[in-house]
């Protein structure tokens, strides 16, 4: 808050304390402290104050909640996927529904909501060698980090297209922390594992290193007392039941085994399907959010369905969507939150909710 009013003062420079106030109550900031007539001296074109001024926030005004911010003791994560364009070629086999501002419209969304990081798991644009695929990309990540958000994408198979090499990048000049061979990000108890499912833009070598980092990282995290929940992340999908594409057999016979066997791992999230899709298998929970920006794709429902879908056995097609994550104390939340079919606003659909299982003869944690 300070640092918005230092700027406000660097670029209109107010005589007195009594404009200062006008000025604080038109963006529903109050000061708390003594107010008079006193002056401002001037440095240059800057504002130096000769006392200290407090800031606070009254009532409901300015909270965290009207602001669209989480609460500041919960930990808020977005999670998104698939926000590329739609190609020319797709549009002969897929229906065009406005995608463009669809993702415009989760982009504010999500940049309203202020969470502390976006995850994005994949194909950002629909050609990662061509410059111009990246620029309503470039513009959200640097509004998010001029808000202090941060971004943690990993590549999807668009991301590849149409040149590898040029594709890969794009993709590593503009994210260095994103390791094309997977990583991971903590925030409080939550730690969060992406890999690169794009195996075959991987050689052998890099693809088991790969492999042998993830099964480290999986054990790690359960020894670690700071981490309570695991999310694991990655483009392709082990189960879908769309039409257009199929499950990573290699993500099922390879990644799945540790997931299931880790006690703090439970929630495995995927794009490349574009839909919202719920999955548990084996105990454990499986999202495909591939649902923020590109074509809608047909689902088999019903007897058709592969796989049991808990959101809906029914539904065809599913809206666009991103998905939050919040963790407060010993309690993860999850939730969808859906684009309405006018394009009018979103619904917030719950989705799970995890809490921290106590370990033996453990009273209760700070």
């Amino acid at each position: 808050m300070r640092r918005e009013l230092q700027v406000l003062f660097i670029k209109r420079p107010l005589k007195n304390l009594k404009q200062v106030w006008a000025q604080s109550n038109a963006r529903k900031y109050t000061f708390h402290g003594i107010m008079s007539t006193m002056t401002l001296k001037y440095a240059s074109k800057l504002v130096v104050f000769s006392i200290v001024v407090s800031l606070i926030c009254p009532g409901s005004d300015c909270s965290a909640q009207s602001r669209g911010e989480a609460k500041s003791d919960t930990l808020s994560l977005c999670f998104l996927s698939d926000t590329q364009d739609p190609m020319t070629f797709e549009r002969v086999f897929l229906s065009y529904n406005n995608n463009a501002r669809a993702r415009s419209l989760i982009f504010a969304e999500i940049v309203e909501g202020r969470p502390k990081s976006v995850v994005h798991l994949g194909d950002l644009v629909a050609i990662g060698s061509s410059g111009d695929s990246w620029k309503d990309v470039d513009r959200f990540v640097k509004t998010l980090h001029e808000r202090q958000i941060e971004f943690s994408p990993i590549p999807g198979n668009h991301d590849y297209l149409m040149f590898s090499k040029k594709g890969v990048s794009h993709f590593s000049s503009r994210f260095l922390h994103a390791r094309l061979s997977g990583y991971t990000r903590q925030y409080a108890n939550v730690g969060i594992v992406l890999i690169n499912s794009n195996f075959d833009e991987l050689s052998n070598d890099e693809s088991d290193g790969q492999l042998r980092w993830y099964r480290k990282t999986l054990a790690d995290y359960e020894n670690n007392p700071s981490i309570d929940f695991v999310i694991v992340g990655s483009h392709h999908p082990p189960f879908t039941n769309s039409k257009i594409v199929a499950g990573s057999e290699e993500i099922r016979d390879r990644y799945l085994p540790e997931y299931y066997q880790s006690g703090k791992c439970r929630l495995f999230l995927s794009g490349h399907a574009h839909a919202f899709e719920h999955f548990r298998v084996n105990g454990k929970d499986f999202l495909v959010i591939g649902g923020s920006g590109g074509l809608q794709h047909p689902l088999r429902t019903g007897t058709e369905a592969e796989y049991h879908d808990l959101f809906s056995n029914s539904l065809e097609k599913r809206m666009f969507h991103f998905l939050t994550v919040e963790s407060h104390d010993s309690t993860l939340t999850v939730e969808v939150r859906m684009l309405r079919s006018d394009f009018g606003g979103f619904d917030r659909l719950p989705q799970l909710k995890f809490v921290r299982e106590k370990q033996k003869g453990e009273e209760s944690r700070e």
